[in-house]
């Protein structure tokens, strides 16, 4: 439920901005177009755009991950800042950030692919931008695993196959299945077959599954395993399982809201 807070393009981006204290709406703008600029071989001419950071800003709002303390300033517009709950999110992606670090070559390929973007990074010495500092690349690290596990079934996949080698359509059936006992959640969602193969070969791109079918091999019929890389990465998001596990309550009253299927009524303690 976790991903799920951050499967919206600009929230991961808002937090990033935030951690070093309060910022004005004006302020987070150019802040955060300053990373895009400064991120151009990652995220290609995107923009943020004043009236999608207001939405983006109050959604994040009425789900407790950051707030505006209206009695800072006795005139003005008050700064946003993050909750106790999103700054212990944040905490909890430093084994993310250790696992992107290893993976970075291999990583950046990846997301440029799925973007579309060209292979070559830009040289700081000639795209007029300064390097980036070693916390920059922290959180850059961070944003590129995101890119791929906020793919919807990612995280279901690597969960489902971290239980030892299985074919494809075991994979979908036991997700499923999952789904079915979770309908509080899950809505009427399914996998279906295509979108099972897309997240696979996704995945395979980024190097945490293997499936290589032998010559005249089905592919439905070889296996899929977990590389080392993709057992690294699980091992890296259990400080964030840990964290959304006290939090549990809040995160399913959002996910519900999120999906329709009822009011976001969670505890409001994280907020402050």
């Amino acid at each position: 439920m976790s991903l799920e807070l951050l499967r919206n393009r600009w929230t991961y981006p808002v937090l990033v901005a935030l951690r070093s204290g309060p910022l004005r709406s004006a302020q987070l703008l150019d802040l955060i177009n300053e990373g895009n600029a400064r991120n151009v071989d990652l995220v290609g001419a995107r923009v943020l755009h004043e009236r999608t950071l207001v939405t983006t800003l109050h959604r994040m709002e009425a789900e407790g991950l950051i707030l505006r303390r209206i009695e800072v300033l006795a005139s003005g517009v008050a700064p946003w800042e993050l909750t106790l709950m999103s700054r212990g999110l944040l905490n909890a992606m430093g084994g993310i950030a250790s696992w992107a670090r290893e993976q970075v070559d291999h990583l950046t390929t990846t997301v440029r692919k799925h973007r579309g973007l060209p292979q070559e990074e830009a040289d700081p010495a000639t795209s007029g931008l300064p390097p980036r500092r070693p916390e920059q690349d922290y959180w850059r690290g961070v944003g590129m695993a995101l890119v791929i596990l906020r793919l919807r079934w990612s995280f279901a996949v690597l969960c489902q196959m971290s239980r030892g080698p299985q074919h494809p359509t075991g994979i979908a059936a036991a997700i499923n299945a999952g789904i079915a006992r979770n309908r509080d959640i899950t809505g009427n969602r399914a996998l279906s077959e295509k979108v099972l193969w897309d997240t696979l070969h996704r995945l395979v791109d980024g190097g945490l599954i293997n499936h290589q079918p032998r010559a005249g091999q089905f592919a439905s019929t070889a296996r899929c395993t977990l590389t080392a890389s993709g057992y690294a990465l699980l091992a890296a998001l259990a400080p964030v399982g840990t964290w959304a596990s006290e939090h549990e309550e809040h995160l399913t009253a959002i996910v519900r809201r999120r999906r329709g299927l009822d009011d976001l009524r969670g505890p409001q303690d994280g907020r402050r």
